[in-house]
């Protein structure tokens, strides 16, 4: 097989890989990665991670995602937990509809965080278990 058949081979199998993984990550409109309900499922399962929820108290009654800590948005208690974020950590975060983890994310890039990312569409897209 020439070097150049090879190529055109590998190529046509390294394009549905490609399209596969481009299509488990997103970027929001503030460019903040996103991920759909399956991808971010996966992630939680890695070590280490920070699960945040930043919907108020009666939403989150209503039913959250397993481990996930309340830092409601509206009333300021991100905003004041921001600080005491440890920079070197992976933050998961989501809300109803990705707007408020949107702000969420932006602000704690603007803080240092490297690591963040969100659920698309907010726990509404959600496929996975929710705890009462």
């Amino acid at each position: 097989m020439g070097v150049l058949q090879y190529k055109k081979t590998n190529w046509i199998w390294t394009l549905p890989v490609l399209l596969l993984l481009a299509s488990c990550a997103v970027t929001s409109s503030a460019g903040n990665k996103m991920l759909r309900s399956n991808a971010f499922e996966k992630q939680m399962l890695q070590p280490g991670i920070v699960l945040l929820d930043v919907r108020t108290p009666e939403e989150y009654a209503a039913g959250h995602l397993p481990n996930a800590v309340l830092y409601d948005f509206n009333a300021g208690v991100f905003q004041q937990a921001l600080p005491t974020l440890d920079s070197n950590k992976t933050y998961l975060l989501y809300c109803r509809s990705a707007k408020r983890s949107d702000k969420a994310a932006s602000m704690m890039k603007a803080a240092g965080i490297k690591q963040v990312l969100q659920l698309k569409n907010g726990i509404q897209a959600w496929k996975g278990a929710i705890v009462q």
